[in-house]
């Protein structure tokens, strides 16, 4: 799946009901102007829609999978070292 292009990207103030709301970037760096995707959302067939398109949908899944591999993972216990001591 590739990345949107950008071109359909509203600002906050201008986003309507159906569109991406994952944030993409700020209008003059100011964060009260923030842009939005504005793809038109997921939907999965039975459910409700989502707030994001197809690719930020997946990129968010995506993230949520790859946390709980992680924080699921037991660290290992460090290993004894051996340490030469001259009288």
């Amino acid at each position: 799946m590739k990345e949107p292009e950008g071109v359909k990207k509203v600002l906050l103030i201008d986003h309507i009901e159906g569109q991406c709301r994952a944030i993409v970037g700020f209008k003059d760096g100011d964060a009260r102007a923030a842009y939005m995707c504005g793809e038109p959302v997921y939907q999965k067939p039975g459910k409700k829609p989502s707030s994001w398109c197809a690719y930020h949908h997946a990129q968010m899944h995506a993230t949520a999978v790859e946390q709980n591999r992680v924080s699921t993972q037991v660290p290992q216990s460090p290993s004894a070292i051996s340490i030469a001591r001259n009288p």
